[in-house]
């Protein structure tokens, strides 16, 4: 599912910068239009995506590592295929898509590398009411068994439209950019007032320089949006990571026994607690909790700001989100309230695990319509081929085709219950590593870790929104996530929180 074709290297943005030299600092980049949409455009990524990214990017420097996400994604890549429904649900969490792809596709630089829909029909299925459509290449046909193999090209796709005034801002705008990804509109008066909040009276400290950023820049500043606090001197002066100290404190969930109170979704899992050290050494989860924390890399970066009210402590993006939230909505090519895609974007079709605590929004799979004739300017023209459309209008005499779901052991959509196999058992480490129980020997499991038995214990937990909500922000920034997100659940009713 991943592109072979890289973004254009060869497209750059000009930048404007005011470097304060004696602080080995940079005070404040001037950008157009184009450039403030590829740095919003982070939003819209998939966690699943970052990692991806930033690990290629890495591969001969330090990785960027995003709290427990990075295992996550690992845990993914070493599982076999026996794991998951089929091999597609194992790529799909790999290179998950971008529900704002049309419109990224239309950005200057665009970082996100991974491969468009593509469409494809069983050759063997002749019949107009049982064919089924895939969007995922090597899928199996549910009627007859034999692979999809025939690519269809969409007729009318409202993608291909062109954009002309900016992506997600106005283009015929500047913006300032500051060293902790604040932007605002550029104006005289806007430059003053942040300057001197910053402590500059004049120029005399201050040295302009105007660089051309490229891909190998904005994939800097992607991975230092995520772990720094000062993304622009991180890039610019190759500073180093100025990592924030990041202090996490769970929110409480209503009692169990408060009455009247809707729960919704949960997830019981069984949790070992290693009581001299207070730590949860692991979690014993069946596959409803691991499609819960997998579902984590195929949701935008935006849609989890969004669930976090804006405060994930992760690097400087809260600024970047906020300063979307902020801007003048007339600077936006969507307003608001609808200008959202940004804001809290969707996770793509089929992408998505419903059954689950979050309220992650997936986005609404589509109708796609076959028939053998387009229409064109009032004319039928027969295709011997066939031809697909979103559009009804475009083809004559259309047939409403089933959507194959890689979610579920057949392919079907009505049955689509998540990415890996259903019943299944799976160890989940405190740092969220991931693995399957499947033919492994609970006596090698309990050597292997060295641990005194009289001092482990165990507790069932449920998780439900608000412990979800914890698991989401832990796992953002720390490496136990399981014991920081949940330990808070172990302590006995007479117990007070330490201070």
């Amino acid at each position: 599912m991943a592109s072979n074709m890289a973004p254009k290297q060869e497209q750059s943005f000009p930048l404007r910068l005011l470097l304060d030299r004696e602080k080995n600092r940079v005070v404040v980049a001037e950008a157009s239009g184009d450039f403030i949409d590829t740095l919003f455009s982070f939003l819209t990524l998939p966690l699943g995506t970052i990692i991806r990214l930033l690990s290629n990017k890495q591969q001969h420097d330090q990785p960027a590592e995003i709290g427990c996400i990075n295992n996550l994604y690992q845990s993914v890549e070493n599982s076999s295929a026996e794991v998951f429904w089929n091999h597609i649900c194992k790529e799909m969490l790999l290179h998950p898509q971008n529900n704002c792809k049309s419109l990224c596709r239309k950005l200057k630089l665009n970082v996100d590398d991974t491969e468009s829909l593509r469409y494809f029909m069983c050759s063997n299925c002749k019949r107009g009411s049982n064919r089924l459509l895939s969007t995922f290449s090597g899928a199996s046909c549910c009627s007859c068994g034999k692979l999809m193999d025939k690519e269809m090209k969409l007729l009318g796709d409202s993608d291909d439209e062109t954009h002309t005034d900016g992506v997600f801002v106005k283009g015929e705008a500047m913006y300032f950019i500051f060293d902790d990804l604040r932007v605002l509109q550029s104006s005289p008066n806007n430059f003053v007032k942040e300057l001197t909040q910053l402590g500059y009276r004049n120029f005399h400290k201050l040295v302009e320089i105007s660089p051309c950023v490229g891909l190998e820049e904005i994939l800097n500043l992607l991975k230092q949006a995520l772990t720094s606090k000062s993304p622009l001197s991180d890039v610019f002066f190759a500073y180093g990571e100025s990592l924030g100290i990041c202090t996490f404190s769970p929110k409480m969930g209503p009692k169990h026994e408060e009455p009247g109170f809707d729960f919704g979704v949960s997830i019981n899992i069984k949790v070992t607690l290693r009581k001299s050290k207070k730590k949860i050494v692991y979690a014993e989860a069946e596959g409803d909790f691991v499609d819960f924390l997998f579902s984590f890399l195929t949701a935008p970066l935006g849609s989890i700001l969004n669930l976090l009210d804006g405060y994930s402590s992760l690097g400087c993006i809260d600024n970047l989100y906020r300063s979307v939230k902020e801007l003048d909505s007339s600077r936006l090519t969507i307003p608001r309230p609808l200008g959202t895609p940004l804001l809290d974007p969707r996770v793509a079709p089929q992408f998505g695990y419903r059954r689950q605590p979050l309220k992650l929004p997936e986005e609404e799979t589509l109708s796609y319509w076959y028939s053998t004739g387009l229409i064109k300017n009032s004319i039928c023209y027969v295709n011997p081929n066939g031809v697909v459309s979103k559009k009804r209008s475009l083809v004559e005499n259309p047939c409403e085709m089933k959507l194959f779901d890689p979610r579920s052991a057949d392919g079907t959509r009505e049955l689509a219950v998540g990415f890996v196999k259903k019943p299944s058992l799976f160890v989940v480490w405190d740092d969220l590593k991931v693995m399957p129980l499947a033919n492994a020997s609970s006596i090698c499991f309990i050597q292997k870790m060295n641990l005194p038995l009289d001092d482990l214990e165990e507790h069932i937990l449920s998780i439900r929104e608000v412990e979800a909500l914890n698991l989401l922000r832990v796992s953002l920034t720390s490496k136990a996530a399981l014991t920081e997100g949940l330990s808070h659940l172990l302590e006995k009713p007479n117990q007070k929180p330490k201070a």
